[in-house]
This record gives structure tokens, C-alpha cells and sequence, in this order.
């Protein structure tokens, strides 16, 4: 893994962040723009920049990879959810924000984040990998996580948030892969111009929430500087360092090392404030790791 096209890569979306953070700031972007964008990034730009991923490819020929993408994707979550135990026992995390910590532990930010860079490191096509991270992802953020940031109160499983534009451009996407079903050009390029607006339009709606953030208040925490460094560093690395010991494809080891890398996902902090859990501690964990992972993520491909 070269860390100088990592680096590079993650200073590019830095730049695309600035831009949404200044516009934030000059007011070109408000609070109910900033809503209605993130509705057309999770709904419309990355549900195809997915699919554009899988038009083309040829299911018979990376059947084999496919698997193996599951079964790190089933590693993942295990590792993850284990890991998030460990963590507040560590830190000595009090009783009130024990499920806020296992939370963010879990659920990372594997769309806003990961594709842009995945896409940019490993191609457009491997971002067909992380759609099957995402398919999983939001079965477990609407069961396992609503359990989490509830309290571990029994709140009712919510089947239409289950099924949302994301999860069935990843079912489509797994469809066409599996079937081979051919894709006309004019199809392929309409799906690729869209998917590549989602980059970094993705990237400047995090660089927007960053800006609605209260950075002194966010620092003031010192248990949370403990917390990314084993959620962005120890997990990541020590993982890669495990994974170069199995003979597998390289776009998907780097995939899974980068995705166990990734900041706290953005959407845990709403889920806070919609179950009235303590939303600072999310923010608080979401913007830092943020900015963190600029650092952090090059690091971890020097480990790759």
C-alpha cells in the first residue's frame, strides 16, 4: 500500500471538507439546506454510485472474492461489537453513557466516508465490496443498534427506516452482479455522472457539520481521546497487522483494515437526540473522529 497516494487521497477530501465548512460559515449553506442535501447524498447520489460500481462486472469471475468479502464482513461486526465490551470497561465509562460508547464503537461511518475513499484508492469498482458493509450495517443499526441507543429498552424494529434507498441499491447492485445482467452505456454513464457527485458532496456536508459544532466544548472531554485512539488506531492496526498473514485479494484486506479505521458515523448522533440519550457525547465523538481520521487512516496503511 502506497501511504503517499493514502495521504494524498485523504487531503483531497480534507480540501472538499473545507469547502463545506466555509460555506457553512458564509451562511451558503444553513441548517435546513445542510438537511435536505444529506437527503439527496443518502438517498440519491450514494444508492448509485453503488450500483455504478457492480455495471459491467462479471459475477462468475469474482464469485470467489465476494465470499471472502462476507466472511470479513461477518469478522468486522464480531470484532466490533466485542471490542465495544472491552472499551468501556477500560476507559471506565459511567453507567450512563455505557451504551453511547458501545455505539459509537460499532457503528462507523462506512458511506459518507468510506466510499469516497475506497473509490479514490482502490477504484469506483470496489466500492461494490463496501455496498455489502453497508447492507449489514443498516440491518444492525435499526435492530442491534435502536437496542443500543435506547438504553437496551425493547423498542419496536422500525422495517420501513430497514428499508431505505441504500439498502436496496445494495440489493440491486448483489442482483446484477449475481445475474449478469447487461447495463446499456447510457445507463452506465448516467449512474457514474451521478455517484461521482456524491464524493464530494459527501465530504462537504461533513466539512458543514463540523462548522455547526462547538469545537471548545467538543475538546473538553479527555476519555474521548482514549476511546479513537483505540477505535482509529489499536483496532486497525492490529488487525492489519493480522490479516497480511492470510493470502487474501489486497483491495479486500485494505478494505476491511480501512473500514475498521473509520470515524464514528454520522447518524448516531440524530438517533441520540431522537431517543433522548446524551447527544454531546455522540457529537463529540463523531467530529473528532472526523478530524482524527485525516491523520489516523494514512497511518494505518502504513500497516497494510
Amino acid at each position: 500500500m502506497d501511504t503517499f497516494v493514502v495521504l494524498q487521497q485523504m487531503l483531497i477530501l480534507l480540501a472538499m471538507m473545507a469547502i463545506g465548512y466555509y460555506s457553512y460559515r458564509k451562511e451558503w449553506i444553513d441548517r435546513n439546506a445542510y438537511g435536505k442535501l444529506s437527503k439527496i447524498v443518502v438517498n440519491i447520489l450514494n444508492p448509485l454510485i453503488i450500483i455504478n460500481g457492480v455495471l459491467g462486472r462479471s459475477g462468475g469471475e469474482n464469485g470467489k472474492k465476494v465470499f471472502i468479502n462476507l466472511l470479513l464482513i461477518l469478522l468486522y461486526f464480531i470484532i466490533l461489537i466485542a471490542v465495544s465490551f472491552l472499551v468501556v470497561r477500560l476507559l471506565r465509562v459511567k453507567p450512563s453513557q455505557n451504551h453511547l460508547y458501545r455505539m459509537m464503537t460499532v457503528f462507523s461511518n462506512v458511506g459518507f466516508m468510506a466510499i469516497p475513499l475506497v473509490s479514490s484508492v482502490y477504484g469506483e469498482e470496489c466500492v461494490f465490496y463496501v455496498s455489502f458493509y453497508i447492507l449489514i450495517y443498516n440491518i444492525l443499526l435499526y435492530t442491534y443498534g435502536i437496542h443500543l441507543i435506547s438504553g437496551g429498552k425493547k423498542e419496536k424494529t422500525d422495517l420501513k427506516k430497514l428499508m431505505n434507498p441504500g439498502v436496496a441499491a445494495c440489493l440491486v447492485s448483489a442482483v446484477v452482479f449475481a445475474g449478469n445482467i447487461p447495463a446499456a452505456e447510457s445507463v452506465k454513464s448516467f449512474t457514474g455522472y451521478m455517484g461521482n457527485a456524491a464524493i464530494p458532496m459527501s465530504m462537504m456536508l461533513i466539512g458543514a457539520s463540523i462548522a455547526q459544532a462547538n469545537l471548545k466544548e467538543l475538546l473538553g472531554e479527555a476519555k474521548i481521546y482514549a476511546f479513537l485512539a483505540i477505535k482509529l488506531l489499536i483496532i486497525p492496526m492490529t488487525a492489519a497487522l493480522v490479516i497480511r498473514n492470510f493470502a487474501l485479494p489486497a483491495e479486500l484486506a485494505g478494505i476491511f483494515v480501512f473500514m475498521l479505521g473509520m470515524p464514528v458515523g454520522s447518524i448516531v448522533v440524530p438517533l441520540a437526540a431522537e431517543y433522548g440519550a446524551d447527544e454531546t457525547c455522540c457529537t463529540r465523538g463523531t467530529v473528532l473522529s472526523t478530524l482524527f481520521s485525516i491523520v489516523t487512516i494514512p497511518l494505518v496503511s502504513l500497516f497494510l
